[in-house]
């Protein structure tokens, strides 16, 4: 009898072990999502979520961003390198593993790619006379549709003749130029068009009683006039930094200003009065990057 009931406790002690090692184990195995970098991204952006327990085969880990699957690259222990897919948007990011699914505890933003356009023959005439103040409508662009623009709201900069207005500030005072209605403004930076990298750094200045925010006048803004030659060019180096009328950011370089941006522009024959820039503009709010597409 003493024999049984010592078999009997053996036995229940050795089934109380294995089943507090079967919790243990599954506790030690409950996996963790604790972070995620970057925190916003395009398509084809390449994240990593960081955590804890994660399994080491990629197969047993379902990812998705916005509810979208994402396709994953790697997975270690404590780590998984995933892509933003097509066709995602903003939305947690969530790991399923064995059924048992873990988010971010914050959206992961999907960004828009950033816009890199040419605007070609963007024409900024006068109705004034040779030797009288430039008169007529300004020509607008929106850096959104990469085009001219009619609304008397949704433009950024405004051309005419060499003189450039942005839609923030208040009217300067010249003839017939357009309302100021919104929140832009300009800077000139000394720099090659691929080394502004961010307007973060810049302090935008804005149109106002006498002065355009990008200053008049040869040498004194974006070009010089060589009354020899007659000829219009943009200064070398000069970049234009701009916050658009509703607080996004761009950067232009001016490549000419006669008619199809001829190589060596005759000042006597070639049209004159034709913009044609570079640009590249990022639609996200409040994001200041504007590193050029390659």
């Amino acid at each position: 009898m003493k024999t049984t009931l010592k078999l009997f406790t053996l036995l229940f002690a050795l089934f109380a072990f294995v089943g507090c090692s079967d919790d243990d184990d599954a506790a030690v195995q409950e996996f963790t999502v604790t972070s995620v970098s970057p925190e916003s991204g395009p398509v084809g952006t390449e994240i990593t979520i960081t955590g804890t327990n994660f399994p080491a085969d990629v197969s047993a880990v379902t990812l998705t961003i916005g509810g979208v699957t994402a396709s994953i690259t790697s997975v270690s222990s404590t780590q998984i390198v995933a892509v933003v897919p097509a066709g995602a948007s903003t939305g947690a990011i969530s790991v399923t593993v064995d059924g048992t699914a873990k988010s971010t505890s914050s959206d992961f933003r999907v960004l828009a790619e950033l816009v890199s356009g040419t605007m070609e023959n963007l024409f900024a005439p006068s109705t004034s006379n040779f030797g009288e103040p430039a008169a007529g409508p300004f020509t607008k662009f929106s850096f959104e549709t990469g085009d001219v623009t009619d609304s008397d709201t949704e433009w950024d900069i405004a051309f005419r003749t060499t003189t450039i207005a942005v839609n923030g500030g208040a009217v300067t005072g010249t003839n017939d130029e357009p309302e100021r209605n919104g929140s832009g403004g300009a800077a000139i930076e000394d720099a090659l068009f691929s080394e502004i990298t961010s307007a973060d750094t810049f302090t935008f200045a804005v149109d106002g009683t006498g002065a355009f925010a990008i200053p008049t006048g040869s040498d004194n803004g974006w070009y010089n006039y060589n009354f020899m030659t007659n000829i219009v060019s943009p200064l070398p180096g000069k970049i234009l930094v701009f916050r658009t009328h509703d607080g996004k950011y761009a950067k232009v370089e001016i490549l000419s200003y006669y008619q199809d941006n001829p190589t060596s522009p005759d000042g006597f024959a070639d049209p004159a009065r034709y913009y044609t820039f570079n640009y590249v503009y990022n639609p996200n709010d409040g994001e200041t990057d504007l590193t050029s597409a390659e």
